[in-house]
């Protein structure tokens, strides 16, 4: 581009002076910036920006029409930010994005950008910016609330179906910490009339998570005992440790038909819990059965015993044949701590 082009791109005379060439660059500038006129006006923008520099550094400021020295050969500042400008312009016609990156020839220059748009523009432009943002957000939260609502009705209905498998999809679907009220009433509601699965109840356990909904699962599981697989019961024993239940949810849990549950009962039983009714506690120590005897005999020996519980305990020491089981006995007795 000759220098008579540049000055014509800028709607001035070839003698117009510095002055009138900054002047002209920011008047048209005010027009042409992409923050203003958006993607159509970008390549008039270039072309003004690239005029602009070239007379800069070809004209001394304050004399119209006298060239500059010779610039070195090597490429200039300006020249290396007209390339960046221009690869972003060619973005931007491509769809690819609408974010300039400016690089200033230097600090002046960058400031002179940067004051051009009148701050009565600015204003506008952001009430119209905070309108749509408030638009847009209007819509994401009516089109959330209409997906969380049909959510919650497929949920319902697949937790409502006898097959466990149709059930476990609903159950995965829920997180602990959206549940709404009504699909925690239902699930409990499911489980008061059928034995979850293992696979069902593992699901379940990892969904009750806070206090309240932890004893409502809690409850419907004592419904159940007799319905649990002993390797159930040991997955029940260790969820209700870590949630710190009362005790009496373990007791529930000694009613099991399986020795090998029972023994898993025993063995989980609260560090600070009271120890089971005096009937159940005798019927268990009636056992002959070493993985049930051990732990009982262990959480006797912390308690009081009563003093007709000693004959059952004595002879337990003298004619059981586990060794384990005459030990803790023994200690029992040589202890002699009744009640």
């Amino acid at each position: 581009m000759s220098q008579n082009a540049n000055f014509e791109t800028l709607g001035l005379s070839s003698d117009a002076s510095w002055e009138e060439v900054k002047a002209a660059f920011r008047r048209m500038a005010r027009l042409y910036h992409p923050d203003v006129a958006g993607p159509d006006g970008a390549q008039k923008f270039t072309e003004i920006t690239e005029a602009y520099m070239i007379l800069k550094e070809t004209i001394s400021p304050g004399v119209p029409g006298r060239a500059a020295p010779e610039a070195p050969q090597r490429e200039s500042a300006g020249r290396r930010f007209l390339k960046s400008f221009k690869a972003v312009m060619e973005a931007i016609r491509d769809g690819i994005g609408s974010i300039f990156s400016r690089r200033a020839a230097d600090e002046d220059y960058e400031a002179e950008l940067e004051s051009e748009i009148p701050p009565a523009r600015v204003r506008f432009i952001g009430s119209v910016i905070s309108r749509a943002e408030s638009d847009i957000y209007s819509l994401l939260s009516r089109k959330i609330a209409v997906k969380e609502r049909s959510t919650n009705e497929a949920i319902l209905r697949r937790l409502r179906s006898r097959h466990p498998g149709v059930v476990i999809l609903a159950l995965r679907r829920i997180s602990s910490g959206d549940q709404s009220e009504e699909i925690r009433r239902v699930v409990l509601d499911h489980f008061r009339r059928n034995v979850p699965t293992s696979e069902v109840l593992e699901c379940l356990l990892s969904l009750f998570q806070s206090q309240r909904s932890s004893e409502d699962l809690a409850q419907v599981m004592v419904q159940h005992v007799a319905g649990f697989s002993s390797t159930d019961v040991v997955m029940i024993l260790s969820w209700l440790k870590r949630r710190r239940m009362p005790v009496e949810y373990f007791t529930a849990f000694l009613s099991h038909p399986s020795d090998a549950a029972i023994a898993s009962v025993l063995n989980s039983w609260p560090q600070n819990g009271s120890l089971p009714e005096t009937a159940e506690v005798f019927n268990l120590l009636r056992k002959d059965d070493d993985a049930i005897l051990v732990p009982l005999l262990r959480l006797l020996k912390r308690e009081r015993v009563p003093v007709w519980m000693m004959s059952v305990i004595t002879r337990l020491s003298r004619e059981n044949k586990s060794p384990a089981v005459r030990v803790w006995a023994s200690a029992i007795v040589r202890e002699q701590n009744t009640s």
